[in-house]
């Protein structure tokens, strides 16, 4: 380097430099955000208002709240084929470019899906540009291509003697300039096919690194050239000449330009390896931006490797290691101080008491860290804690601070009252609570009060006292009969009223000229009282008005009668119902601290806005007695349990962008539809979908929507209706999906805007047109179907109606002939009846005579086969009567069952006996076959009795040779089995229901005498005793009656 170079690199050096660093605070985005990896490579915001960052993983659409993320997938037709996306672009259509490392691809946004360029496989694509005239340039190969979307045509534009691009750019006037890896910077100018060539190190210090990384036009003038070890050149395009601009960080090590990107102050956001850097090209001064470990509002990783501005001003910066930054300007309106290890930070984070020295110095007490001294203009902080000695603070837990005649008095908890020196920044006096008169009646010192006649209060847990500071004595006030409240705060209004908010009894008023105290509480009886009696803070306002802020019950404004409260709550648009104190800007607007954020409330509109962590807030949850207004700055200060905030509101300015409303997703039964099906209800994207048709049984589903914002999305309020269904709209504050179920069939028209972070409404809705189809039984050709279905039913109808007359005829006429066959029957059965009663009496009477003589019949053998006749005929006569009355005592539901325990086996060898000397006179054998062991259970053995002798006796009568009777228990279900079995004529099976009706008898066994009852009387018997009997399938060529009983518990 030669003097003159020199000479001239140390002005440069010396007029230049690194400024004091304003605060800048960054929100953060990374993998556990939705970001598909934190290593991002490009970024651009599209025509739409989305904004892409292009990845090693895959392209990313973000729309402020969630990430889309596009990746290579075999299995998806039109996905992207590479993930490593290196730059992006936008051309003049719209359409989104990609250079990967695998070639050019080209997106299309209707069907979210990408095309390659095939002559571009295989090539690494970097540096992506769209010129006005709708071309795509980039480089590649180290060498300048230019693509024609209207031909397909790849055209390669390449030197000779400086084939090693590295970066390009086309400027608004069409003009290609590129850098190279050895410094040249190269003009291609449309057109034409000669590279003009300037050399970036003709006078610059010698650096074996002259690589140009990035080139950035500035103006019709101007253009910067970033490199990769000498930091910023600015280079005229007119002359072509150029000056090195010093940039350089604190270790003032080389600086790696990797982009570059234009803010609305007129300031150059700088990224490089080292930070970012924000140059002021007027003043040639610079700002570093690095990363902090422990402030987390800092940049996340140095190395930056892609800016991006989107239209509400907001800068993106993608890092290698770190994900995204964001830094929006409203964020930044709050200055946030907390404790990051650092010697000249705030030294807690439970922030209390605030006040200022009149010196500029502003005093901050906190509850878990002592004292703090901040410096404003530098924005440092000293640190005065407790050490165990009397010229330091006796506890670091600290509830109140007052400044008075270069003193500064701190209440603490439980651990009295210190007084510092403000010349020294000594303690000079400590007070404790005493029993004697003039002391301190309590430890816990909650707040200060100094009126305007010079009176000092101090509030404590135990009421109010007054301090004398020429005498150090205390001084009690006596606020009502055994009152001793603890004090929250103590305030002087215009007219010299004390005000002393409490815990838990309300608010006392003092007069100071009267002594009068007056108490103002709760009273549930009345709506226009003080909401609560728990006050935490009372502030008078410019215009005279007390408004108190309450724990749980909101806001109240005292009205000018003085006697009655309006009230204001989360009901009218308040964050939380938990105040803590209040300020008033020079605008009247009063600033309130609660536990859900700071709100800026309007009393004469009574607009409210609210600002919360995503607003640039500490966090949401602020702390007790923590605010001041520095009267001479404008500035507001409020303390949280986080730190302290600092801010002006004279810098507030309204949010006037109105953020576009895009509906992202539809969810159909809870599943997301996409158009990468095959049978898909989406066809195309739902940012481009104006309809969708739905069939009956897919109603229930859901919207999702989101307002293209990112300075403050949390707090955009979105409002929807659904046409059809919906006559108001329903307002969301924390949701972005709407919810539908079970809609009937029909078009609906579903309509959404948004508001911004200051509550501007987008006019412009979002519409989507839903039609659900019907049922094909509810469509028009469904309808016509049905009008001749009635036609033809009426038709049916009518036909089916003269033949249902005569078929009721028909009934009428069967009805009566079966009616007068039952009563037929039922003479017969009553006469029969009759007739039993009246054969079964003299029978009865015969019989016992008839016995007598059968007993003596050996003394006149001459009449005994005569008398054997007769007996036969008797004992037959009397059955038949029996069989007759029992039949009709079942029928009529008189015959009563009586059970009892018995030997079933018993039974049936009794009656084994009594059937076995007809059946040998008849030649018949007569089987029996029991179980071994004896079977007790509880039955009617009379009923019994009777079905067996039924079943026995036809047996024996209708058979030819043989006769069984097989007797068994069943487990499942539990009963007895008893089937009675005889060779002879086999039953027809379709007689086997037939032969239990009353009085039918068999034809081929007319010659055997019988009444028609026996089979009847025995099933009836077996049903009243909850069994069964039946006629079985024949075995062995042997009729089979089968008797089950079931076992009575």
């Amino acid at each position: 380097m030669n003097g003159k170079q020199l000479f001239t690199f140390i002005t440069l050096i010396l007029l230049t430099g690194c400024v004091t660093a304003q605060p800048y605070y960054f929100k953060r985005y990374e993998v556990e955000s939705g970001l598909s990896t934190n290593t991002v490579y490009c970024s651009l915001q599209d025509r739409h208002g989305f904004l892409w960052f292009g990845t090693i993983d895959g392209l990313n659409r973000f729309d402020g709240y969630s990430f889309k993320v596009f990746r290579p997938d075999k299995s998806r037709k039109g996905s992207i084929g590479n993930g490593f996306v290196i730059s992006l672009c936008e051309d003049k259509k719209g359409i989104i470019w990609a250079g990967t490392e695998n070639g050019l691809y080209q997106y299309d946004a209707v069907t979210e899906s990408f095309l390659q360029i095939k002559q571009t496989k295989n090539m690494t694509i970097t540096n992506l540009n769209a010129s006005s005239d709708g071309n795509i340039w980039f480089s590649a190969r180290s060498a300048i291509y230019c693509y024609f979307p209207s031909t397909n045509h790849l055209r390669l534009y390449q030197s000779k003697n400086h084939p090693d691009i590295t970066t390009l750019v086309v400027d608004s006037c069409g003009t290609v300039w590129a850098g190279t890896f050895s410094g040249k910077l190269c003009r291609l100018v449309p057109g034409k096919s000669k590279l003009h060539i300037s050399d970036l190190y003709t006078h610059s210090s010698f650096t074996t690194s002259r690589m140009v990384t990035r080139i950035f036009p500035v103006n019709d003038k101007f253009l910067f050239a970033g490199t990769s070890a000498q930091g910023l050149k600015l280079f005229n395009r007119r002359n072509n000449t150029y000056e090195d601009l010093p940039l350089y960080n604190k270790n003032k090590t080389p600086v790696y330009v990797r982009d570059f990107i234009h803010d609305k102050e007129g300031r150059y956001w700088i990224a490089t390896e080292v930070g970012l850097f924000i140059y002021d090209l007027k003043t040639r001064t610079f700002e570093n931006l690095v990363k902090d470990h422990n402030n987390p509002y800092s940049l996340s990783d140095n190395a930056v490797y892609t800016l991006c501005k989107e239209r509400e001003g907001g800068i993106w910066a993608g890092t290698f290691f770190g994900g995204l930054n964001y830094f929006p300007k409203q964020y930044n309106l709050f200055e946030k101080y907390f404790p990051d290890n650092g010697a000249t930070s705030i030294s807690g984070s439970a922030v209390r008491e605030i006040c200022s020295d009149g010196k500029g110095n502003i005093w901050i007490g906190t509850e878990d860290a002592g004292l703090n001294k901040f410096d404003p203009a530098n924005a440092t902080f000293k640190h005065f804690l407790s050490a165990g000695d009397k010229t330091n603070l006796s506890y670091n837990n600290i509830h109140g601070l007052l400044v008075d005649s270069q003193k500064l008095y701190i209440g603490t908890y439980e651990h009295g009252l210190d007084v510092m020196d403000l010349n020294t920044s000594k303690i000079i006096k400590h007070f404790e609570a005493g029993d004697t008169r003039g002391s301190l009646k309590s430890n816990f010192i909650t707040t200060f009060g100094k009126s305007r006649r010079g009176v000092m209060y101090v509030g404590t847990s135990s009421g109010l006292q007054t301090f004398n500071p020429q005498t150090n004595q205390f001084g009690q006030i006596t606020l009502g009969d055994g009152f001793q409240p603890f004090i929250n705060s103590i305030t002087e209004d215009s007219s010299g009223n004390i005000w002393l908010s409490t815990l838990r009894e309300g608010v006392f008023v003092i007069e100071q000229k009267t002594g009068k105290v007056r108490l103002i509480q709760h009273d549930p009886k009345r709506s226009n009282s003080l909401s609560s009696n728990r006050v935490n803070c009372i502030f008078e306002a410019s215009d005279k008005t007390i408004w108190m802020g309450t724990e749980g019950e909101g806001l109240c404004m005292l009205d000018k009668n003085g006697q009655t409260f309006t009230r204001y709550s989360t009901k009218d648009g308040f964050p939380s119902d938990f105040l803590f104190e209040i300020l008033e800007d020079s605008r009247k607007n009063l600033w309130i601290s609660t536990s859900g954020g700071l709100v800026c409330f309007n009393p004469y509109t009574k607009a409210i806005n609210v600002f919360t962590k995503s607003s640039g807030l500490l966090n949401n949850q602020f702390n007790y007695s923590s605010a001041f207004k520095d009267t001479v700055t404008g500035y507001l200060y409020f303390g949280s349990v986080r730190g302290l905030i600092r801010f002006n509101p004279d810098s507030f300015t309204r949010n006037t962008f109105i953020p576009p409303v895009y509906v992202t997703g539809f969810e159909v039964d809870n599943k997301e539809l996409t158009i990468d099906t095959k049978h898909s209800l989406l066809k195309k994207s739902m940012l481009f979908t104006d309809t969708i048709i739905l069939p009956y049984n897919q109603s229930t589903f859901s919207i999702k929507f989101a307002a293209l914002t990112y300075t403050a999305p949390e707090m955009t309020e979105y409002a929807y209706k659904l046409e059809g269904l919906d006559s108001k709209w329903t307002h969301l504050k924390t949701n972005r999906q709407a919810y539908f179920t079970d809609l009937s069939p029909g078009d609906y028209l579903f309509r959404v805007t948004a508001s911004n972070s200051s509550g501007v409404w987008n006019k412009m809705d979002r519409k989507l047109a839903i039609i659900i189809l019907p049922p094909w039984w509810d469509t028009g050709i469904a309808r016509a179907g049905y009008t001749v279905a009635v036609l033809l039913l009426t038709w049916l109808t009518v036909k089916q109606y003269h033949n249902k007359i005569r078929a009721r005829n028909k009934r009428k006429l069967e009805m009566l002939t079966y009616q007068k066959e039952k009563e037929v029957y039922q003479a017969k059965i009553d006469f029969f009846t009759n007739v039993a009663h009246e054969i079964r009496t003299p029978l009865t009477l015969i019989k016992g005579p008839l016995e007598k003589v059968m007993k003596r019949v050996e003394e006149v053998p001459a009449i005994e086969r005569n008398l054997r006749i007769m007996e036969r005929n008797t004992a037959r006569l009397l059955e038949l009567a029996t069989q007759l009355l029992d039949f009709r005592q079942v029928e009529t539901n008189s015959f009563s069952l009586n059970f009892q325990p018995m030997d079933i086996s018993q039974l049936l060898k009794e009656l084994h006996q009594v059937f076995q000397p007809t059946a040998e006179q008849q030649n018949i054998r007569f089987e029996l076959d029991l179980p071994d062991p004896a079977v007790i259970l509880s039955i009617d053995a009379e009923a019994l009795n009777k079905i067996l002798s039924n079943l026995i006796s036809n047996a024996i009568k209708y058979c030819d040779q043989k006769v069984m009777v097989s007797f068994r228990t069943q487990q499942s279900p539990e009963g007895i089995v008893i089937k009675v079995k005889s060779d002879g004529a086999i039953i027809p099976q379709e007689l086997k229901d037939k032969v239990f009706e009353t009085f039918y008898r068999i034809k081929g066994n007319r010659k055997q005498s019988g009444t028609g009852l026996g089979l009847t009387l025995s099933r009836s018997l077996a049903e009243l005793m909850n069994g069964t009997l039946i006629l079985d399938l024949p075995e062995n060529n042997m009729n089979v009656f089968t008797l089950y009983l079931p076992v009575q518990l």
